[in-house]
């Protein structure tokens, strides 16, 4: 008896060490730790527009370029392609919404039409996509291009905005609303669902001007559309094989400061939008992009300005305190839910791109990211990296 007592004396001992050691999934912390760049020979800025993974290749536009000049490098900053988009027999225009891999080709959403490109940049096909955007933004692009390949695997890109400004928002604006609307590369056949529940900010009888637009992750490897709105705090998990049905809802915390202003929802208009832009877009928290691989994923958030460093006719160093108080955080997505805690991006730039098993390529002004001036483009690449306890 005094034997079987000592075992499950020593038992207990063990499991109550393992349990106090044991982190849970929202106690984790990660950092970003730079492990390799990317060098574009090109002395002009360009915009990076989107990776291939399977074949390591960038898709880039010069920056402030009026000529649509669209390029395509390997891993090494070698160009492969190059093609001007902007006029001739393969033009699409200058206004773009999204660019993107679809595959093994390149999808344009303009707005009014979609170009699909082979990967010499040559147009094999276009179609007719009318919807309503709100900035219309030359060889530049506000978001990702997401991706989803259906069971079938056909290969579509999410083509919708989603963001256009409407003279009156009905009540029901957001029970009508189509979240995704996906287009099918091939064919043009557009299929669109995905509807918002009452676990969101924007359907408790309240709207939040300029802050309504949605974000989109997903790519080829993905088993759902993730999307979450600026001014929402869910992450919807739709999946297009089922009708778009929700298949998870990740609630992320909001992180001060973040004064939003909120207005009944049938006083959502254009003028009301007008009227608070200025100061949800200065003082509010949001939600901003969301960049990952398969179901793995980082959404991005900004807080709002501190209010108590916003000064009336600001001096350069106060405007410079307001800039400071604004903090940029991502929240780490992975199996539908929230895997530690939110982490503080703390560096130049921003996270542009998932390049790899936890890469992520840092984007931002070269005179940031780097000491002294180059003659070339150099951007890092960061490994998300789950801190070591010590």
């Amino acid at each position: 008896m005094k034997q079987l007592i000592y075992i499950l004396s020593i038992s207990l001992i063990v499991f109550s060490c393992d349990s106090n050691n044991k982190i849970s999934d929202l106690d984790k912390e990660f950092e970003f730790v730079k492990v390799d760049s990317v060098v574009i020979d090109i002395l002009k800025t360009v915009h990076i527009l989107d990776y291939h993974h399977e074949k390591e290749l960038y898709l880039i536009i010069p920056q402030m370029s009026m000529e649509g000049r669209f390029i395509i490098i390997d891993k090494e900053g070698e160009i492969v392609a190059e093609n001007t988009l902007a006029e001739g027999p393969d033009a699409f225009g200058l206004v773009t919404a999204r660019v993107g891999f679809v595959g093994d080709e390149i999808m344009v959403v303009t707005d009014g039409s979609t170009f699909v490109y082979d990967l010499n940049l040559k147009v094999q096909r276009s179609f007719t996509f009318e919807q309503g955007i709100r900035f219309r933004l030359m060889n530049f692009t506000r978001d990702n291009l997401s991706t989803f390949k259906t069971t079938d695997g056909a290969i579509s890109a999410v083509v919708n905005m989603n963001d256009a400004f409407l003279q009156t928002y009905p009540v029901d604006y957001f029970d009508t609303l189509n979240m995704v609307h996906l287009q099918n590369a091939k064919t043009g056949e557009i299929k669109k669902g995905g509807k918002i529940d009452g676990s969101s900010a924007f359907k408790q009888g309240v709207f939040i001007p300029f802050l309504d637009n949605p974000i989109y992750f997903s790519d080829l490897n993905s088993t759902y559309i993730s999307s979450i709105m600026y001014g929402d705090s869910i992450v919807y998990q739709m999946d297009p094989n089922d009708n778009f049905k929700i298949v998870n809802k990740i609630n992320l915390e909001r992180i001060a400061p973040n004064k939003l202003i909120t207005v009944p929802l049938e006083e959502a208009t254009r003028a009301t939008v007008q009227e608070h832009r200025g100061n949800n877009n200065r003082f509010g928290g949001a939600f901003f992009e969301a960049v990952g691989f398969g179901d793995e994923m980082l959404i991005g958030y900004r807080t709002g300005s501190d209010p108590n460093t916003v000064f009336e006719n600001p001096s350069e160093e106060q405007r410079e305190l307001e800039a400071n108080s604004r903090k940029k955080y991502y929240f780490h997505i992975k199996d539908g839910k929230q895997i530690g805690k939110p982490i503080e991006w703390t560096l130049p730039g921003k996270i542009l791109l998932n390049v790899g098993q936890n890469r992520y390529l840092q984007y931002g002004d070269q005179a940031e990211l780097h000491e002294y001036e180059k003659d070339y483009q150099c951007y890092f690449i960061y490994e998300l990296m789950e801190k070591k306890i010590e």
